[in-house]
């Protein structure tokens, strides 16, 4: 659902949960209760997808608590892991960077409703009402809505900025964000884009919608790109392709009778058969495309079948 989650571990500390979330124990009864916020971090931001609801983060080392209300619960719950967020100087989200997402459990107190159907007062009102009844200690304002009372500091202003103009972060930062975007902390670990996907995103980069549509790169970009796929930068430094993965890379050509339509020759790549046919590149890629005909030759891609 969503990229560039980062779940945060906690920092070479390992910390004793004396206050474990006991459902029984609430002074309400849940919709829901995810006991570890970093196992538990795909479910919590898919699982209440366009509904507006209440919610609580409880810290199982200190058992402090915040309530928060999402108007698009999933949505507002997957805050909770972006950097931009994580960098707040929010009381909630420095306690989640000091002891880690799996020190804290996720309930779901509420659902409001469908997002569409739940006004903001509404849900506010229902926030309101939760933060009476639990006064959480990591809520900075004791009114529902409100940021009162809320700046971020110096430094992190400092981030944030240089964040949106794209101004490149600190060796420290960027190797934090790496690390926590590994492996199976990845959100999209294990996971594949549907061929519907890919083909959304695709199209989504095509002619106009290119963000270098009608733009040239400098000297220097393509200089840049060459270094970086040259020597022991390339990926297949050092490295060669089987048979079977050369066959795949190779394009057949096949070649027909324009008269006859029977199948002359299957050539095993486009170099071997603009060498033999005495043929341009473009106009073997022309001909392959088009099937015109050429000096009495139809050319393909695919095997042809034609019609009697």
């Amino acid at each position: 659902m969503v990229l560039n989650l980062i779940p945060v571990e906690s920092p070479g500390i390992e910390y004793k949960q004396h206050f474990p979330v006991d459902p029984k124990n609430l002074p309400c009864k849940p919709i829901k209760v995810y006991e570890n916020a970093l196992e538990d971090r795909n479910k919590i931001t898919s699982e209440f997808r366009n509904v507006t609801g209440i919610y609580l983060w409880h810290n199982k080392v200190t058992g402090e608590q915040y309530t928060g209300s999402g108007y698009n619960l999933s949505v507002r719950l997957a805050d909770y892991y972006y950097p931009s967020n994580l960098l707040s100087n929010r009381k909630i989200t420095r306690a989640i960077m000091k002891y880690g997402h799996s020190n804290f459990s996720v309930v779901i107190l509420e659902v409001c409703g469908s997002k569409d159907s739940v006004s903001k007062e509404t849900y506010l009102a229902r926030e309101q009402f939760y933060i009476d009844l639990f006064k959480p200690a990591l809520n900075i304002n004791p009114i529902a809505g409100s940021s009162l009372g809320f700046k971020h500091t110096a430094e992190t202003r400092q981030l944030l900025s240089e964040i949106r103009k794209g101004k490149p972060l600190s060796e420290d930062t960027i190797k934090r964000i790496s690390e926590q975007l590994s492996g199976p902390l990845n959100p999209f670990y294990g996971k594949n884009h549907t061929v519907e996907t890919l083909e959304k995103m695709s199209n989504s980069k095509i002619g106009k919608l290119n963000p270098m549509y009608g733009k040239e790169k400098s000297p220097e970009f393509i200089a840049q790109q060459k270094k970086d796929k040259t020597g022991a930068n390339n990926p297949m430094f050092g490295q060669t392709h089987s048979s079977e993965v050369l066959a795949k890379l190779r394009k057949q050509i096949f070649v027909y009778d324009a008269d006859t339509k029977k199948l002359i020759k299957v050539y095993p790549g486009t170099v071997i058969a603009k060498k033999d046919l005495k043929m341009g590149t473009d106009t073997l890629k022309r001909c392959c495309k088009t099937h015109e005909i050429y000096k009495g030759m139809i050319f393909s891609l695919t095997e042809l079948s034609f019609d009697n």
